[in-house]
């Protein structure tokens, strides 16, 4: 099997050349790195990945933590954030919080003895962790770990307003809003304050509805679709995320409500779910693989020690138009 001696030779470049390209660890000509490029290619070497990871100090493993793996949103975004790592030469330590309240500070204590390079997290910081004894990089998805943790988020704002717009637009006078309370403020909550403060100023009455920041399950929305589910005779629209929107077309329908003609829904996310049911959900469609991809991006650049890492990244929200509005 060829070392990187072989490579050396064949791209007619030193050994320590073919190093700092393939280590990424200084500065090599772009005419240099195509031989080496080709050189790799032609003599089909592979890299020691335990010793490459031993010589840059790193183990090649990134932590990355979810409330809910089994939540759809969560569970996309898991899936493009394994990708977008894994071109980057690292392997993903997935975990979610369900039932293991100290998942995060375990993971911490990874980062702390260097198993792990770094953490990606769309979870709340532990209350009981002092953030600043953190030594490697962290960056989080819509959650406010402290002024200098980098934050992914989506324009929640912009898709507010799309949301208020849709349901003005519809003629809407009275409107159930599912909302959670989570225990610190995040990015996320804009969204809903975007909503009730245009609804208000269209003179649009509101019905807060009110559910736990911290259970996602399927079983959880169809409970809270369930409990306010007098209150749907009296409301012409109901606006939620797509998991809870969806319950709550489920119900109507159940009711006998029917959906554009009597209630009208709008979700929020744009998950697969969101196409399946009947009619189709409208709703404000996340990037996720975007969101996935500026997360690993920002953390490889604190990896690699660059200092103007955004602390905040918005990504950009569409409207699919469905007929459930």
């Amino acid at each position: 099997m060829p070392g990187i001696r072989e490579v050396a030779a064949y791209a007619g470049v030193g050994v320590g050349t073919v190093s700092r390209a393939l280590n990424k660890t200084g500065y090599v000509s772009r005419e240099t790195k195509e031989k080496i490029d080709e050189a790799v290619k032609a003599l089909n070497y592979h890299p020691n990945e335990l010793a490459r990871n031993l010589y840059r100090n790193r183990s090649g493993m990134i932590g990355v933590v979810v409330p809910d793996l089994e939540n759809p949103f969560f569970a996309k975004f898991l899936k493009y954030t394994e990708i977008e790592l894994y071109k980057q030469g690292y392997r993903a330590v997935v975990c979610n919080t369900v039932e293991i309240s100290s998942r995060v500070e375990e993971l911490i204590g990874l980062m702390n003895q260097n198993v792990l390079d770094g953490l990606i997290v769309g979870v709340d910081p532990p209350e009981n962790v002092n953030l600043k004894t953190i030594r490697k990089p962290v960056v989080s998805l819509d959650r406010n770990w402290g002024e200098k943790i980098p934050v992914v988020t989506s324009d929640n704002e912009k898709g507010g307003r799309l949301v208020a717009e849709q349901i003005v637009k519809a003629g809407c006078k009275r409107v159930l809003v599912f909302e959670s309370r989570p225990r610190m403020k995040n990015p996320f909550e804009s969204r809903g304050k975007e909503v009730k403060k245009a609804l208000e100023e269209n003179h649009v009455s509101i019905i807060r509805a009110e559910v736990e920041w911290n259970l996602l399950s399927y079983e959880y929305y169809m409970q809270a679709v369930e409990k306010y589910l007098s209150i749907f005779d009296s409301v012409d629209a109901v606006f939620a995320g797509d998991m809870i929107a969806a319950a709550a077309l489920a119900v109507a329908q159940r009711k006998n409500i029917r959906v554009p003609e009597k209630l009208k829904i709008m979700g929020f996310d744009g998950l697969d779910i969101a196409k399946l049911t009947s009619p189709v959900l409208t709703t404000i469609r996340q990037d996720v693989p975007q969101m996935a991809r500026r997360c690993v991006e920002a953390l490889i650049q604190l990896l690699e020690g660059e200092k103007d890492v955004p602390l905040l990244q918005v990504c950009d929200v569409v409207l699919d138009k469905g007929g459930t509005i």
